[in-house]
């Protein structure tokens, strides 16, 4: 029991330090892919890489993380804090996806962008923006609790 509680509080720990790198890195990622690639090419394996990506990061955003720790562990460490934090960062992240949205759509008329890259860009910015937020939010709770 006392391990489960130990387990839950260092994977809350580090899950506030590493949210917001998480999220800097898929924007960066986003930068690197944006410039990058041919998004001409219909290369499967561009599109499937960034598509598992994208939908792992997702999955991290909506569960919590925390897939391989024990189930009571991982309900500890998932307590009502921290599911409002991440709740405010999905918030977060979609609000920076419509942002998007709507620039990506404004600017199209000027600059035409391949479906691809809109996505891309749309998604990436969504998430990134949510790990970010989710991050933030669970370092300031985190220092208040020490």
């Amino acid at each position: 029991m006392a391990d489960d509680y130990e387990t839950a509080e260092n994977f809350a720990q580090t899950r506030a330090i590493m949210a917001p790198f998480l999220g800097l890195l898929v924007l960066l990622m986003q930068q690197g892919i944006f410039f990058s690639w041919d998004w001409g090419s219909d290369s499967l394996v561009q599109i499937f890489v960034w598509l598992a990506f994208a939908l792992i990061m997702l999955g991290l955003l909506l569960t919590g993380g925390g897939w391989f720790l024990p189930k009571r562990a991982r309900t500890l460490a998932n307590d009502e804090v921290t599911k409002a934090n991440r709740q405010r960062g999905i918030t977060v992240g979609f609000v920076a996806a419509m942002i998007t949205g709507f620039l990506v759509w404004a600017v199209s008329p000027f600059e035409p962008l391949h479906a691809q890259r809109a996505a891309n860009i749309i998604v990436s910015m969504g998430l990134g923006c949510a790990f970010v937020s989710y991050g933030v939010a669970e370092m300031v709770t985190n220092a208040g609790d020490a």
